[in-house]
């Protein structure tokens, strides 16, 4: 760990921590949660995908057009995801599928392609 990110992985766990335990309690599964959010904020600092700008210490990651192709893409699938979940909830009566799911399973979607679409190049 580098010294001059300090203030990103402080802001960050704390981020990371105040999500799990309001996803999930306060309880140990919320310290695994925790860490693996943890651990993916670090892989986004030190992956190289982004700029890092250390004038912002607390967001120090910057886009490149590159990086901004591929949250559009990802931003699409989620939203196309999302709607057409939310659809089959409505629409077609599937009980397995609440709004909240569908936008939890949308966000989910967004970051995941947004990953895959980052280790492509």
């Amino acid at each position: 760990m580098k010294r001059e990110f300090l203030p990103y992985y402080i802001s960050r766990l704390i981020l990371s921590s105040v999500f799990s335990v309001l996803v999930l309690g306060f309880n140990w599964k919320a310290l695994i949660l925790t860490l693996v959010f943890f651990g993916l904020f670090l892989l986004y600092l030190h992956s190289g995908w982004f700029r890092v700008d250390l004038t912002h210490p607390i967001l120090p990651l910057r886009r490149d057009s590159r990086g901004e192709l591929i949250q559009r893409k990802a931003l699409i699938l989620a939203i196309i995801v999302g709607f057409s979940l939310y659809l089959l909830s409505n629409d077609f009566g599937f009980a397995l599928i609440s709004g909240n799911i569908a936008i939890a399973i949308a966000i989910i979607a967004y970051f995941a392609s947004q990953f895959v679409l980052f280790l492509k190049a």
